[in-house]
C-alpha cells in the first residue's frame, strides 16, 4: 500500500484463505490462491479495518494498527512527527512501515517488545546507512591500473607537456570523464550523508526530549532505560560525547556496552530538565539557561513532552516568571485557571488546575521535583482565596471548600458531571476510596422509639401516625444532643391519640358528667394543636408525587387509664361534635401540608387534582392553603380554580383564595384578582345578581386581595380597601363587622406596605380618612368626586353609618393599615397622631385593646427606636398611668376604683403592645436582652394571676389582679409568651420551653384556658421549634406584616370563632419564615458533625460590630446583618465565608 510515491506497507497474500474469506459465498475446500494475486481495491473501511479486493475476486478483511500499543514507541514516533521536518519524517515513516515484515515475525515475544525492537531496528538502519556512507567515501579509489595511471599526478603533468596530436586529447578526455564520474559520486554521497546526519541529529534531539520527559515520571523507569540504550547508540554513531556522558551518568551500566566514540569532535552539552529546575530554584527563572530546555518543550503544539512542559510552567511561576498572553517569560506556554492570587504559590495552584495536574499526577513525579510543588500547596491550604474553582480546592485537599463551591456553581447536570470528574483527578488518592456513611433508620429513630416507650402510659397505640415521626434524624439529634426536647414537643403537639382522663377507680353517674366536662376541656386543647404542629414540622419532609397525601387523625376521644384505657367519646347529645370538628380538621390538614418542603421540584397539577375528593371537605381545603403558602398553586388552571369555587364549600373557598394569593403574592395577577372580587359583594355592579356570602368569605377575599397586590401601592385597590374598612354593617353581627374591617385594614396595609407617603399621589387624603376611622370624626370625602355617580352613591352608603364612624368597628383596621403603610418609615408625624391617652378622660374614651394596637403601630413605624430594655418599655407608658400603678402596692390609695381599673387596663395593654413590638422587632434573632425581658414580663404577669415562683427583687408593680379580670391577665401572659417564642424561633431554648410547657400543663387543670389561650400556647411551642429547629423568622417588611397578621391580639373563644379575626390567617406566619439553619458536614464521611462557628455581625445603631461563637448545627443571624462566618475548630481546616449584606 502506498500514499503517492510513499510506501506505507506491504501485504503478502496467503496461499490459502479458508477462514479468512468474508464474502457471503462459500468457496470449495480446494480453493487456493496464487501468489500472483494483486490488490485492485479497498472497500468497507471502518476505523482501522477494511476489505482488500484482489484481481481474482477474493476479499480479505484486514486490520491496520494505526498507532503502536507500546506507549514508549508511540511517544517516540509522536516526538519525531512533531520535531522532524516533513521530508525527514516521511523518510523515517516509510522505513518504519517497510519494517513491517520483521516485526510481524516476532514469534513468541510480546507485541510491546516487538514494537520497540522494530522501532530500534529502523533507527539502527538509519545509523548504519549513515555509517556506511562514511566508509563508502574512503572506498572511492580507481579499480584498474589504467584508471590509476590516468588519475595519477604524473599523467596530469605529462599530459600538459605532450603536444603530440591525438594522444593528449584522448588521454585528457578519459581523464576528465573519470574525474566527472568521481565528482558525481562524491556529490551524491555527500548529499546522502548530510541528509542522514540531519535525520540522526534531529532524531537525537527529539528522542532526548522524550528521555528528559520520562525522567519526570516515576512509573516509566523501564521505558527510560530502554530509551537510554537507543540514545547511546545514536550518540555513538554521531560522535556526541556530551550526550553519551549524560546517559552513562544516568545509567552507569551502559559504559560497558558502549565503546569509544567514532569521533570526539562535538562536545555539545545536551539539554537537562533537572539542571534547569535546579537553577530555577536556586537563582530564579532569569538565571536558568534556556539551552537546558529541549526545543520540543517550547513548542505550543507539542503533546508528547506536555508532562515536562507542565513542570517547567509550575517552576517558572514559582520562581516569579510573568505571563504574557499564554506564554511565560521562560518561553513555555501555559494554561491558568480563573481566580485571584496574591502570591506565586497561589498562581502555581491555579496553573496546576488549568493544566489538569492533580494529586494523582503529583504522585508520579520524583520526590525531589514534587517537593517544591507540595510546599506551594501547603502554603495555600489554610486560607485560599474565595473565588477559586472547586478543582483548586480539591487539589489543596480542601474538599470542604470544593463541595461548597460546587454546590453554589453547579446548575446543570452536564457541568456537574464534568466537574465531578475533574475533582476526582484533583483529589487526594485516598479520598477516592471513602464513601459517605449513612445512618440506618433504626439508629435515627432510636430516640423516637424511646419516646414511644416513655409515652406508653399516655397512649394505647404506639404505631399511630401523628405527622411528626419523620422529625427524628441525624441532624436534629445532633442539634439537640441526648436530651428529650423533641420527644416532649411531639408529645405535647400530638392530636392523633386519645388523651388521658384522670377519674376515680369506681365511676359513678356524676363521674360521667365530670368526664364529659373534662373531655370537652381537653377537646379545646386538642383542636388547637395543629397550629403548633404545622410550625414544628414546617418544610421537613419530601413527598413522592406518586403517593397519596396522608393527614394524621384528629382524635377528640379520651381514655381512662384507671379503667384499662377504656375509650370515652364526646356525647353528641350534649355537644355538636360535627360542628366543632370542621375548622380543626381544616387546620389539621394545613399542618400536614406544611410538612412538605417548599419548591421540591415542580409540584404537579395532576397530583393536586388526584388528591381532590369527590365531595369537598375541610381536609382538602386545608391542603390547598398549605400548598398555596409554599407557592404550589401556580400550577392550577383557571378552570381548576372555578371548579373548586363551584360547590360553594366555605372552607375550600377560604383555603383556595388565601393559597392562590400567597402563591401569586405581589404579582397582581388579573385572573386571580377577578376571582377574588367575586367574593366581595360591595364591588359587584348593580346589574349583578345579589349573592349571600358569609362575612367570613368576604374577609378572606379582602386579605387575599392584599397579598395579591402586596407592595404595589395600586391606587384603585387602595381606594376600594379604604372604603371596605368603613363600609356600613348592613345588619351583620358587629363582631363580624370588626373582623371584616380588620381584614380590610390588613389588606390596605399590605398593598402599600412600607411605602409611606411615596405610595400614591393622594396618600394624604387616605391618611386623613384612616385617622377619621380611628378618631370617630365626621367623614369628609373630598376624593369622592373622582368616582362616577354610581360609585359615588355606593361609597356614601358603604362608608358612613349615619354621620359618625363607628370606631369600635373601624379603629383596629385603620390603625393596622397605618402601621403597615408606614412600616419602618420613622415618620414622626404619623406616630404622633397615633397618640397614647395621657389623661383620665382619654383613657375612658379609648378602649384598652385599641391602646395596645396603637402601641404596636407606633413601634412598627418607629422601627429603629425599639430597644430590648426595661426603660424602653416603661417609656411607652404615660406618666399618669405609671404613677397610679405604682400606688397600687399599698392597701391605701387615693385613686377611685373605677379610675384605677381604667389605668390598670391601660397599663396591661400597653405592656402587651410593647412586648408584641419587641417580638416583631427581634423576630428570629435570639436576642438575649429581648428574651430575658419578655421572659421576666411573662413570669411577672403569671405571678399576678397566682404565685408560681419566687421572684427576685424587682420594681414591677404589684396587686394588678384586684383591678383586672383573670381572662385579661391570661391573655396577657400567653401573648407575651407567644412574642417570646417569635424572638427565639427555631432555637428550642430550654428556659422558654419550660415556661411554655408549664403554661400548657396548668391550663388543662385550672379550667381557665379557652380555645384561644390553648392556640397561643400551641403556636408558641411550634414557633420555638420552627421547622424542627431548622427555620426561623425574618424581619423584612413582608415578614413583619405576615407575623402581625398571625399575632393579631384578638384570640378566638372557640374552634369555630372567626368573627374578630379569621383563624386561617394564623397560618400566614409561613410567609415570614426563612431557612437560616447551618450544619457542618464531614467531607470524608458525609455525616454532620459538631464544629465551633465564629459569626460576625455588622454594626448597627444599638451595638458595634460583634463576633460570637456558636456550635453547629445552629441558626444564623439575618442575612442583612451577617458579615462573615469562620470555622474555628482545631480539628478542621479553617474556612471563612465573606457575606455581603442583602438590600433590605
Amino acid at each position: 500500500m502506498q500514499s503517492g510515491k510513499q510506501c506505507l506497507c506491504r501485504y503478502a497474500l496467503p496461499s490459502s484463505c479458508k477462514g479468512l474469506l468474508t464474502h457471503i459465498s462459500e468457496l470449495p475446500d480446494t480453493a487456493t490462491f496464487s501468489h500472483d494475486s494483486k490488490i485492485i481495491g479497498l472497500t468497507d473501511a471502518v476505523e482501522e479495518r477494511l476489505n482488500i479486493i484482489t484481481n481474482n475476486g477474493q476479499i480479505f478483511r484486514c486490520s491496520l494498527r494505526r498507532s503502536p500499543l507500546s506507549l514508549l514507541v508511540s511517544d517516540c514516533i509522536t516526538a519525531l512527527a512533531e520535531g522532524l521536518t516533513t521530508s525527514l519524517y516521511n523518510h523515517f515513516f516509510g522505513l518504519l512501515w517497510e519494517d513491517g515484515e520483521s516485526s510481524s515475525s516476532a514469534g513468541g515475544n510480546s507485541i510491546l517488545t516487538t514494537e520497540w525492537d522494530s522501532f530500534c531496528s529502523v533507527i539502527m538502519q538509519i545509523c548504519k546507512k549513515y555509517n556506511g556512507l562514511q566508509k563508502d567515501r574512503s572506498n572511492l579509489k580507481p579499480h584498474t591500473s589504467w584508471e590509476f595511471l590516468v588519475s595519477s599526478k604524473f599523467h596530469k603533468n605529462f599530459g600538459e607537456r605532450n603536444f603530440i596530436d591525438g594522444t593528449w586529447h584522448e588521454t585528457s578526455s578519459d581523464t576528465h570523464k573519470l574525474e566527472r564520474s568521481y565528482k558525481t559520486l562524491d556529490t551524491t554521497q555527500s548529499s546522502e550523508k548530510s541528509f542522514y546526519s540531519q535525520l540522526l541529529a534531529d532524531s537525537l534531539n527529539c528522542l532526548h526530549a522524550v528521555y528528559e520527559n520520562l525522567k519526570l515520571e516515576k512509573l516509566r523507569k523501564r521505558d527510560l532505560e530502554l530509551l537510554s540504550t537507543l540514545l547511546c547508540d545514536i550518540s555513538w554513531f554521531l560522535g556526541q560525547q556530551g550526550y553519551l556522558d549524560h546517559y552513562i551518568r544516568d545509567f552507569p551500566c551502559l559504559a560497558k556496552q558502549v565503546g569509544g566514540c567514532i569521533s570526539t569532535n562535538s562536545q555539545k552539552k545536551p539539554p537537562s530538565l533537572f539542571r534547569w529546575l535546579e537553577n530555577c530554584l536556586l537563582h530564579g527563572h532569569g538565571s536558568a539557561n534556556l539551552i537546558d530546555l529541549p526545543p520540543l518543550i517550547l513548542n505550543e503544539e507539542s503533546s508528547v513532552v506536555g508532562w515536562g512542559r507542565k513542570i517547567v510552567v509550575f517552576y517558572s511561576l514559582l520562581a516569579g516568571s510573568k505571563q504574557t498572553g499564554r506564554k511565560l517569560s521562560t518561553g513555555v506556554y501555559c494554561n491558568i485557571a480563573r481566580g485571584s492570587h496574591n502570591t506565586n504559590e497561589e498562581l502555581v495552584v491555579l496553573a496546576m488546575v488549568g493544566e489538569a495536574f492533580g494529586q494523582q499526577q503529583l504522585d508520579l513525579l520524583p520526590s525531589g521535583v514534587s517537593l517544591p510543588l507540595r510546599h506551594a500547596l501547603d502554603k495555600c491550604r489554610e486560607s485560599p482565596p474565595n473565588d477559586w474553582p472547586a478543582a483548586a480546592y480539591a487539589l489543596l485537599g480542601r474538599e470542604d471548600l470544593a463541595m461548597s463551591s460546587l454546590a453554589s456553581s453547579c446548575k446543570h447536570k452536564e457541568f456537574e458531571t464534568q466537574t465531578n470528574m475533574n475533582l476526582i483527578s484533583m483529589s487526594t488518592p485516598y479520598m477516592l476510596h471513602l464513601h459517605p456513611v449513612t445512618i440506618p433508620s433504626a439508629v435515627c429513630d432510636t430516640t423516637g422509639l424511646d419516646a414511644a416507650k416513655i409515652e406508653d402510659a399516655d397512649s394505647i397505640e404506639g404505631s399511630t401516625t401523628d405527622g411528626m415521626e419523620h422529625i427524628f434524624n441525624s441532624s436534629t439529634q445532633l442539634q439537640y444532643g441526648r436530651d428529650l426536647r423533641l420527644n416532649e414537643v411531639r408529645r405535647l403537639l400530638c392530636s392523633a391519640r386519645p388523651v388521658a382522663i384522670q377519674t376515680s377507680v369506681n365511676p359513678s353517674a356524676s363521674d360521667q358528667d365530670l368526664q364529659q366536662a373534662q373531655l370537652w376541656q381537653l377537646a379545646q386543647r386538642t383542636t388547637s394543636l395543629p397550629f403548633g404542629r404545622g410550625a414544628f414540622t414546617l418544610a421537613t419532609i419530601y413527598t413522592l408525587l406518586t403517593e397519596a397525601f396522608v393527614v394524621p387523625k384528629l382524635v377528640l376521644a379520651g381514655r381512662l387509664p384507671a379503667q384499662q384505657n377504656a375509650t370515652v367519646n364526646l356525647d353528641p347529645n350534649v355537644r355538636n361534635v360535627a360542628e366543632i370538628r370542621t375548622w380543626p380538621e381544616f387546620h389539621n390538614a394545613v399542618a400536614a401540608g406544611l410538612r412538605l418542603a417548599p419548591l421540591q421540584g415542580k409540584m404537579s397539577r395532576t397530583w393536586i387534582i388526584y388528591n381532590r375528593p369527590e365531595e369537598p371537605n375541610a381536609v382538602h381545603a386545608g391542603l390547598l392553603l398549605a400548598l398555596g403558602l409554599h407557592g404550589y398553586l401556580c400550577v392550577l388552571t383557571i378552570t381548576d380554580i372555578y371548579q373548586y369555587y363551584a360547590p360553594q364549600h366555605e372552607a375550600t373557598t377560604v383555603g383556595l383564595m388565601l393559597g392562590l394569593a400567597a402563591s401569586y403574592r405581589g404579582t397582581m395577577q388579573p385572573s386571580i384578582s377577578k376571582s377574588l372580587y367575586v367574593h366581595i359583594p360591595s364591588r359587584h355592579p348593580y346589574s349583578y345578581s345579589e349573592l349571600e356570602l358569609p362575612t367570613l368569605l368576604q374577609s378572606a377575599a379582602l386579605m387575599s386581595l392584599g397579598l395579591l397586590y402586596e407592595g404595589s401601592a395600586h391606587p384603585q385597590t387602595m381606594q376600594i380597601l379604604l372604603g371596605e374598612i368603613g363600609r356600613r354593617s348592613g345588619g351583620d353581627n358587629v363582631l363580624e363587622r370588626e373582623g371584616y374591617a380588620v381584614s380590610a385594614g390588613f389588606s390596605l396595609g399590605l398593598v402599600a406596605l412600607g411605602r409611606g407617603k411615596d405610595s400614591v399621589g393622594f396618600t394624604d387624603s387616605i391618611v386623613d380618612r384612616l385617622f377619621n376611622y380611628i378618631g370617630g370624626k365626621e367623614v369628609c370625602n373630598p376624593e369622592i368626586s373622582l368616582f362616577s355617580t354610581e360609585e359615588h352613591n355606593r361609597i356614601i352608603t358603604q362608608m358612613v353609618d349615619g354621620t359618625v364612624v363607628n370606631v369600635d368597628v373601624t379603629a383596629p383596621g385603620a390603625t393596622i393599615a397605618l402601621a403597615l403603610m408606614f412600616l419602618k418609615t420613622e415618620s414622626v408625624a404619623i406616630m404622633s397622631k397615633l397618640s397614647i391617652p395621657q389623661t383620665n378622660f382619654d383613657l375612658q374614651y379609648v378602649r384598652p385593646d385599641f391602646i395596645m394596637i396603637r402601641v404596636i403601630a407606633r413601634n412598627l413605624i418607629m422601627w429603629s427606636r425599639v430597644h430590648p430594655s426595661r426603660n424602653w418599655v416603661e417609656s411607652q407608658i404615660p406618666e399618669i398611668v405609671k404613677n397610679v400603678v405604682k400606688c397600687l402596692k399599698g392597701d391605701e390609695n387615693d385613686t377611685d376604683e373605677l379610675d384605677a381599673e381604667a389605668f390598670v387596663q391601660a397599663y396591661v395593654n400597653i405592656i402587651i403592645g410593647a412586648c408584641i413590638s419587641l417580638g416583631l422587632r427581634f423576630a428570629g434573632t435570639k436576642n438575649g436582652d429581648a428574651q430575658e425581658l419578655l421572659y421576666n414580663y411573662a413570669v411577672y404577669f403569671l405571678n399576678e394571676i397566682k404565685p408560681v415562683s419566687i421572684e427576685k427583687e424587682n420594681s414591677f408593680p404589684k396587686g394588678l389582679s384586684r383591678y383586672i379580670d383573670r381572662g385579661t391577665l391570661e391573655t396577657c401572659v400567653h401573648l407575651i409568651a407567644l412574642s417570646l417564642s417569635v424572638v427565639m424561633a427555631g432555637s428550642g431554648n430550654l428556659q422558654t420551653f419550660r415556661l411554655l410547657r408549664f403554661l400548657r400543663s396548668r391550663n388543662s387543670t385550672d379550667g381557665h384556658a379557652n380555645y384561644g389561650i390553648q392556640m397561643a400556647v400551641s403556636l408558641a411551642i411550634g414557633f420555638l421549634f420552627l421547622g424542627g429547629g431548622t427555620r426561623t423568622f425574618s424581619t423584612s417588611n413582608s415578614a413583619v406584616a405576615a407575623l402581625l397578621i398571625t399575632l393579631y391580639p384578638r384570640l378566638p373563644t372557640g374552634p369555630n370563632d372567626n368573627r374578630c379575626h379569621l383563624q386561617a390567617f394564623r397560618h400566614l406566619y409561613v410567609l415570614a419564615t426563612e431557612a437560616r439553619w447551618i450544619q457542618t458536614v464531614d467531607v470524608d464521611t458525609g455525616l454532620p458533625v459538631y464544629a465551633p462557628l465564629e459569626i460576625t455581625v455588622t454594626e448597627t445603631e444599638h451595638y458595634a460590630e460583634t463576633t460570637f461563637c456558636e456550635i453547629t448545627p445552629c441558626l444564623l443571624p439575618e442575612r442583612a446583618t451577617l458579615k462573615n462566618l469562620r470555622i474555628c475548630s482545631p480539628r478542621y481546616w479553617p474556612q471563612v465565608m465573606e457575606l455581603s449584606p442583602e438590600d433590605t
